[in-house]
């Protein structure tokens, strides 16, 4: 994964911000994230709440500017003990159709059985798994 670029920062009703992020995915293209840089620690309840809400409005503003229909995206989400990266963020990939849709789950669904395997990296928290 490379990161291209950031797009810009948001303020959390914390004081604390999360940033758009750009990334470069051969596989899986039209692939942001909203992050929590690390520095700032772990997101309180409310820093959450705030960082889903902004992922779902800039989620329809990409989605509306790159293929003119602003709910053709979908947004993930893992959990603190699901996640292979550190740190707190949301996915979001813009989709134009099914077939779209359909090959992010397949690219998703062989990434996963890898790291299950232990045959890809997973720096996922091990205490609470």
């Amino acid at each position: 994964m490379e990161i291209v670029g950031s797009i810009g920062e948001q303020a959390l009703t914390s004081g604390r911000f999360c940033r758009l992020l750009r990334v470069e995915r051969d596989l899986i293209p039209n692939y942001y994230l909203l992050v929590f840089p690390l520095a700032q620690g772990q997101p309180n309840a409310a820093d959450v709440r705030d960082m889903l809400t902004i992922g779902l409005q800039e989620a329809q503003q990409l989605a509306k500017q790159h293929t003119g229909d602003e709910q053709a995206f979908s947004i993930l989400y893992s959990g603190y003990s699901a996640r292979r990266e550190k740190g707190w963020h949301v996915h979001i990939v813009l989709l134009g159709n099914r077939w779209r849709k359909a090959w992010l789950y397949l690219v998703l669904a062989g990434k996963n059985l890898l790291q299950a395997m232990g045959l890809r990296k997973d720096d996922a928290p091990r205490a609470l798994r």
